[in-house]
């Protein structure tokens, strides 16, 4: 019985895809983690799960491509890296004006949160990127407009994923809904593009983790209450999260536009529908 099951993955790359986003979209909407550890724990458990999906998919090829262009994804990232350090000093400015007690611990929590934001960039980046790119590619690799449809789908489901279960019955959430989508899943485009590029999903989880980790690296350093539903605010809160999604959109926009100019544009993409 299972062998037939991986056969059948094995046999259907968009089914094993789609699965295998549905599992793990359930799994961390499901499982409650109070804390930076137990983040860190069921992330890292998750990508060893996708890892089985993508194995079905592509089988060893993007698990074992690990060169030596981290250096490249890294460089071409650093527009990403840097808006999003911006973003943590700030927030790490605000904490230390207002006075916010630090937590017991400073440097263990520091190196949790480091640890569970590469698992993120790990996790997300296997799933969203490499599972549904390699999928498209491996069903459609003869269609005209593959890559155009693995962008599209990649990016969207990657962006949607982080407004998953909140509560939609305001305009200002819709609002706070696109600019969250529109926002990641130009990121997440970025980092395809890199991927098409060097097919190394582990430099771009090292690039996707250094950004997450970046922005929140405070939530390591202070014991503050968090207000904030996730991505979607409430109350005054609420404009100020469309304003800043707004503004993010166009600056990765920009970023994305530099990243294809210079990368985008020397992709031999008749040797990824050949050799993917």
């Amino acid at each position: 019985m299972l062998k037939r099951y991986i056969n059948f993955l094995k046999r259907s790359p968009i089914i094993t895809a789609a699965i295998c986003i549905i599992y793990v979209v359930i799994c961390f909407k499901s499982i409650k983690t109070d804390t930076n550890f137990q983040f860190f724990i069921v992330r890292t458990m998750l990508c060893g799960a996708v890892c089985f999906f993508l194995y079905q998919i592509s089988g060893d090829k993007a698990l074992t491509n690990c060169d030596n262009s981290t250096g490249y994804v890294l460089k071409y990232s650093l527009g990403f890296l840097i808006l999003s350090a911006l973003f943590g000093g700030i927030l790490l400015i605000s904490h230390i004006e207002e006075k916010t007690p630090l937590v017991a611990n400073p440097l263990r929590e520091m190196i949790i949160v480091f640890l569970m934001y590469m698992a993120v960039g790990l996790f997300e980046e296997l799933a969203f990127r490499a599972v549904i790119n390699d999928a498209i590619i491996y069903k459609f690799r003869n269609w005209k407009y593959v890559f155009v449809l693995s962008a599209l789908v990649s990016s969207i489901v990657f962006g949607a994923v982080h407004i998953i279960g909140f509560d939609m019955s305001s305009p200002t959430a819709w609002g706070q809904a696109i600019g969250k989508t529109t926002e990641a899943g130009l990121f997440g485009f970025a980092l395809l593009i890199l991927y098409w590029k060097t097919r190394n999903i582990w430099a771009c989880a090292i690039a996707h983790g250094l950004n997450d980790f970046f922005i929140d690296c405070q939530s390591g350093l202070f014991v503050y209450e968090n207000t904030s539903k996730g991505y979607i605010n409430e109350g005054e809160n609420a404009m100020r999260a469309i304003i800043m999604y707004c503004i993010l959109s166009v600056i990765y926009l920009i970023f994305l536009f530099v990243i294809w100019k210079k990368v985008g544009k020397t992709i031999d993409f008749k040797k990824i529908r050949e050799e993917w």
